[in-house]
């Protein structure tokens, strides 16, 4: 069973955590004792966490398209939109209407 059988989309930031190894234990986990898959569990969780903390040393993050020279200037309307194909039903509801008051905001400041 994968991610996306659940409806959870994976991000750019997902792909680079990704780790066949890690993936073939966690796939193993369920057929574990209850103590095994929690030992399983947190040294998966540990692993990806130091392998973020790798990523943003060597400067890696840059293939996210996370770049530190970029303008750092980000719109919001951008970043909802980014979000938004990862959200559930409700959450895109909101961010609907996050957006159309960011449009709506944006056309009363061009029209002043």
């Amino acid at each position: 069973m994968n991610g996306e059988t659940k409806g959870i989309q994976l991000t750019d930031f997902d792909y680079l955590m990704a780790d066949p190894q890690m993936q073939m234990i966690k796939a193993a986990i369920p057929y574990f004792q209850i103590p095994q898959q929690r030992i399983l569990s947190m040294m998966i969780k540990i692993r990806e966490l130091n392998r973020t903390r790798e990523l943003f040393e060597d400067g890696e993050v840059s293939a996210m398209g996370i770049n530190p020279n970029a303008p750092s200037q980000i719109s919001p309307l951008e970043i909802l939109q980014a979000m938004k194909p990862y959200a559930g039903p409700r959450e895109r509801d909101m961010i609907d209407m996050m957006e159309n008051i960011q449009l709506m905001m944006q056309s009363m400041q061009i029209s002043t």
